[in-house]
């Protein structure tokens, strides 16, 4: 009887405090601050970025922990250009318990990248790998990183050549997770061209372009596919395609120089020949 009491003690302890884990009551500040950033958000939906941004500075100021409240600020801020206020609550967001987040990890990478800020970047794509590996936009961020690293620092022509491969590998890694991602398969293509390889990228461009209705592919899908066919010799083709650029007023004298300038680069290195 007295180990069946015991038992009976213990068992409704125990009931006791899970019950009380469950219904732990939420603090009026928590409480003001989530009500705070639901509007804060409604605000932004409706486009009025100054009410949005108020509702969730104060969202902040009554929950600073809340790592949601300080994401959906940093991207109000960003939009109104105020960088560096942005970056400042993302990287506070990660200092107050948001290590694990990648979400955080790959906002502030974006946001890096945009500021050419790309050994930042990278490091913050690099964790957000690491805690996303499903997540095709760790990936692409990894590779973007790497890519215009290679692009924009000296550095050995093995080490850069290196590096154009590692990104060609994120970028393959992210299209397997996201094959029907026209924007993504195009940077694969570039640093399919910079490792050497024009016909996968080649494949990769007119992948991107199967996914758009004919008179509605993105003119950086054309482009790419001008400036790979012209280094296979293609020149017809090449031609052809941007006379269709023409057409569709997609083209510029920035990029016909460009254009012309590789195609004057290709037959120059077949003469050579």
């Amino acid at each position: 009887m007295f180990r069946l009491c015991l038992f009976g003690v213990l068992l409704l302890s125990a009931v006791g405090c899970q019950f009380n884990r469950q219904f732990t009551p939420i603090s009026p500040a928590h409480i003001h601050s989530n009500e705070q950033s639901r509007r804060g958000i409604v605000a932004l939906e409706q486009g009025n970025l100054t009410e949005a941004e108020r509702r969730l500075e104060e969202a902040v100021k009554w929950n600073r922990n809340d790592t949601n409240h300080r994401q959906h600020l940093a991207d109000i801020l960003w939009r109104q250009e105020k960088h560096q206020e942005a970056l400042q609550h993302l990287e506070e967001a990660v200092e107050r318990g948001g290590q694990s987040n990648a979400s955080l990890h790959i906002s502030i990478a974006e946001k890096r990248l945009e500021l050419r800020d790309f050994i930042t970047a990278y490091r913050h794509a690099e964790e957000a790998v690491r805690l996303a590996p499903q997540d095709h936009r760790s990936w692409a961020l990894r590779g973007t990183a790497k890519y215009m690293i290679a692009t924009h620092r000296p550095a050995p022509a093995e080490r850069t050549l290196a590096m154009f491969h590692e990104a060609r590998n994120d970028y393959l890694r992210a299209v397997s997770i996201a094959p029907n991602d026209g924007a993504l398969l195009v940077r694969l293509a570039s640093a399919q061209v910079r490792c050497g390889q024009p016909e996968q990228a080649l494949a990769a461009l007119l992948t991107a372009q199967s996914l758009y209705s004919q008179g509605n592919e993105p003119h950086e899908v054309l482009l790419g596919k001008t400036e790979t066919l012209a280094m296979l010799h293609r020149f017809d083709e090449a031609q052809a395609v941007l006379a269709t650029m023409r057409q569709r007023g997609q083209a510029n004298p920035e990029m016909e120089r460009r254009l012309h300038e590789t195609m004057m680069a290709v037959r120059g290195e077949g003469m050579r020949r």
